[in-house]
């Protein structure tokens, strides 16, 4: 008997696995400049918010996005906004997110709303 896959979820699956694999390649910690040529490293991703305050994700691996009011946000996971700027990001360290066809935030384990909580503002020795 030939199982019938719904080509929508096959290609869905396919593509968070291709992210994940991409994610596991790239070095995760991050240093970022502030205006005042100071440096700044995260365990994760890192941004610089509207007032120049560099902003990274605690986690290893984990995502910093810039919201729309210039606000940095972050995760335990990658980050994505959708097609209405919510962030959100995937529940699991490391995890991998994307955006699929209809700007819908879709991540590896849950997704899960991204929160200042979750970025730090380490200076680098």
């Amino acid at each position: 008997m030939i199982a019938i896959v719904d080509p929508s979820r096959f290609f869905s699956r396919i593509g968070l696995l291709a992210m994940a694999l991409l994610m596991m390649t790239i070095a995760s910690a991050d240093c970022v400049k502030d205006l005042h040529g100071e440096v700044y490293c995260g365990a994760g991703r890192c941004m610089i918010d509207s007032k120049g305050t560099v902003w990274c994700s605690r986690h290893y691996e984990g995502g910093a996005v810039k919201t729309l009011d210039g606000q940095v946000l972050c995760g335990r996971g990658q980050c994505a906004k959708d097609i209405n700027g919510q962030v959100s990001c995937s529940s699991e360290i490391g995890g991998a997110v994307l955006i699929d066809s209809r700007g819908r935030v879709r991540c590896y384990g849950q997704c899960e709303l991204a929160t200042g909580d979750n970025c730090e503002s380490i200076r680098a020795n």
